[in-house]
């Protein structure tokens, strides 16, 4: 008999203060087995790099590097981090749901569960998130909302939807660093 697979997914996006203009979702998606491992290792390397709590747009330059770049030594990383970006939409909880579930069936080939986390998610949002989700078949345990400062994985994403909406930008600093996480296999667009 195959095991199920319990999955953990922590999402954040960037992008709503465009007004629909651009719109990012990023999604952390990994197995249950080795959270508590892999929580560790980005606990230390938060406060390693001194980027520690921090949101992604109060950290300099300096740090993001130093935190991006030693991110990609991380193995356990490889295969967990998904992002979509949209345009002209506001349509912003029914697109968080669509990368969540784009990311879910892209790493699951047998029977699933997941767990899903979302930074700042109100009621209403959890309402949106929870009917899209059922629409596109994904079997989830548990959807609830969370500040990014509760939850290193969250605080994970928050870095990457930054770092990502860098890349849009075409900052200086994300130009070798966005190449070395396609080719460790660490993020992935969906």
């Amino acid at each position: 008999m195959i095991e199920k697979t319990k999955l953990y997914c922590f999402v954040d996006e960037t992008g709503q203060d465009r007004k629909g203009e651009f719109f990012l979702v990023v999604v952390f998606l990994h197995e249950t087995n080795g959270l508590g491992n892999l929580e560790g290792i980005l606990e230390k390397l938060e406060l390693e790099t001194g980027k520690k709590k921090s949101k992604w747009k109060k950290t300099s330059k300096v740090v993001k590097s130093e935190y991006l770049a030693s991110l990609l030594t991380i193995k356990e990383l490889k295969r967990s981090i998904y992002y979509s970006v949209y345009k002209g939409t506001l349509e912003f909880s029914k697109l968080t749901s669509l990368t969540i579930a784009k990311a879910v069936l892209s790493q699951v080939t047998n029977d699933y569960e997941v767990t899903i986390v979302i930074d700042g998610l109100n009621d209403r949002e959890r309402e949106v998130v929870t009917r899209e989700l059922k629409g596109l078949k994904i079997k989830y345990r548990k959807i609830r909302g969370m500040k990014d400062e509760q939850s290193v994985f969250l605080r994970l994403a928050d870095a990457m939807a930054g770092f990502l909406r860098d890349v849009s930008e075409k900052q200086a600093y994300t130009k070798k660093l966005v190449g070395d996480f396609v080719k460790k296999m660490i993020v992935r667009e969906l």
